[in-house]
């Protein structure tokens, strides 16, 4: 007689935003306060499991990513991780959680937005990149009306004139992670 196992409960916190709003600095600290509060979990820029530039690729980018997430996924969760935290760009909401929930079994997602002002953002950026700061201004004005329009997060969180850390304390807070 076969027994059927269920998956456990993956909770999974997943930090978006529109390009420099700070996805990668609140995911790095969130990262550092659960190491902090010794909670087993793993931390994932899905931008960064993405670069492999071949043409095939670039035609399925998305698939590719989430196949990273799901092999990266299978050996952190072998390796004891109960929790994963993500960040990247997330366009349909419906969508991402189906390609993260398909790539983790057993996986709550909760989605995140940090938010700040444009000007904010336009600063950041030329900050960052002062020789070429066009296409990411592009994306970034792109990003803000997308994400003011669609509303993909169950938590919106500021995250300008407050300390990364503080951020990233909230965002733990709100999705109900220890921080």
């Amino acid at each position: 007689m076969a027994v059927w196992k269920a998956s456990p409960v993956v909770p999974v916190l997943f930090v978006t935003g529109p390009i420099g709003v700070g996805k990668t600095a609140v995911l790095h600290e969130a990262d550092s306060l659960l190491i902090e509060a010794d909670v087993r979990h793993a931390t994932v820029e899905l931008e960064e499991i993405a670069r492999c530039w071949t043409e095939p690729v670039e035609t399925s980018r998305a698939s590719f990513v989430y196949q990273n997430l799901a092999a990266l996924w299978s050996s952190f969760a072998a390796a004891g991780a109960t929790r994963l935290l993500l960040s990247g760009l997330v366009e349909e909401r419906r969508l991402e959680v189906q390609r993260v929930s398909e790539a983790v079994p057993g996986a709550v997602v909760t989605v995140a937005r940090l938010h700040a002002p444009l000007a904010v953002l336009e600063q950041r950026i030329c900050l960052r990149e002062p020789a070429s700061p066009d296409g990411e201004l592009d994306g970034a004005r792109w990003w803000t009306r997308h994400f003011a329009a669609e509303n993909p997060e169950d938590y919106l969180v500021e995250s300008d004139q407050r300390p990364v850390r503080e951020i990233a304390g909230v965002v733990l807070r709100l999705a109900g992670w220890p921080a």
